[in-house]
């Protein structure tokens, strides 16, 4: 996982206080498992290609071959009607710090799915938003 120094910094403390009031603890143990592992950049220095907070994604469902674009979002911001998944849901850690030409997985309706990274269609730190 590739992740920048604010994204990591909001996201500890989401973590801390999620861990006290989740009713999904094991995503929360999961989540923090990948962040201690995580490569920390500093903004200005993360690839355009990294999906960091408030990334939109174009992904390739490699079963069924259609595309779908989603939206990495904090806990709070996070609508599924919209494509805006959060980044404490297994859509999302299988998200967080990937590049464009990964493979990444996560539990679906039907299944495991697996899904190829094809674009980052917008990241903040690309544009300078680094206050998002």
């Amino acid at each position: 996982m590739i992740i920048t120094v604010n994204d990591y910094q909001r996201l500890t403390g989401f973590v801390e206080f999620a861990s006290l009031r989740t009713k999904m603890p094991e995503i929360v143990t999961l989540f923090n498992r990948e962040l201690k592992g995580a490569k920390i950049l500093a903004q200005e220095k993360v690839s355009e290609n990294v999906i960091t907070m408030n990334s939109r994604v174009l992904l390739k469902n490699l079963a069924t071959d259609s595309n779908a674009e989603l939206t990495l979002t904090y806990p709070q911001d996070a609508e599924p009607s919209q494509r805006k998944v959060s980044v404490f849901s297994s859509i999302g850690i299988a998200l967080l710090g990937k590049q464009v030409g990964d493979v990444t997985s996560w539990k679906t309706p039907k299944g495991k799915g697996s899904f190829e990274i094809l674009k980052v269609t917008y990241q903040p730190e690309a544009v300078g938003d680094y206050s998002l």
